[in-house]
């Protein structure tokens, strides 16, 4: 057996070590936040003042859509990515952005469903039709009744779709209570 080699690399690390983050961590976080950044540049202004987001940020993500070369708006957007880093809450934006795309996801869920119900509504037998709109008030499904009676007439008839539109609009307003 050979001899043990006199400076053998040290196999007990130190704290401090461990606890820094690696170089390409270090670019990941700032890739994700530069990311981040890219997501809030797309949202109007009006949303923008909601986001949890420091003057500074705000402001660069404004002066980032009125920009319209693309080497401008790619510096821009590391500017933004780094006071993200600097100034911003990380973990807030996050969760503001996920509620963001969470209520644009039940929010079209909810017209998709408005949509097929209207649809089932249109082909439904009589009795089928009530059974449909059982879970309504008698006042509603009186309403929806009448609706549904327009709309079938209008689409025999060759008609604008008025009433359709209105029997939309209707299970929307229903729905939303």
């Amino acid at each position: 057996m050979p001899p043990k080699k006199r400076y053998q690399w040290d196999t007990i690390t130190t704290a401090g070590e461990d606890d820094r983050p690696s170089r390409s961590q270090k670019k990941r976080e700032s890739t994700a936040l530069q990311n981040m950044g890219e997501e809030l540049a797309v949202l109007a202004p009006s949303v923008l003042e909601k986001m949890p987001l420091t003057p500074n940020i705000r402001e660069a993500l404004l002066e980032w859509q009125r920009l319209s070369s693309h080497e401008g708006r790619r510096r821009q957007m590391q500017y933004v990515g780094r006071l993200m880093r600097e100034e911003g809450d990380a973990l807030a934006v996050r969760e503001a952005l996920d509620a963001l795309k969470l209520g644009q996801g039940l929010q079209s869920a909810a017209f998709k469903r408005c949509e097929k119900l209207r649809d089932d509504l249109m082909a439904a037998a009589p009795a089928e039709t009530e059974a449909l709109l059982s879970p309504y008030g008698e006042e509603d499904a009186a309403e929806l009744r009448d609706l549904i009676a327009r709309a079938r007439n209008e689409k025999e008839h060759g008609r604008p779709p008025h009433a359709f539109r209105a029997l939309f609009r209707k299970l929307k307003t229903l729905s939303e209570q």
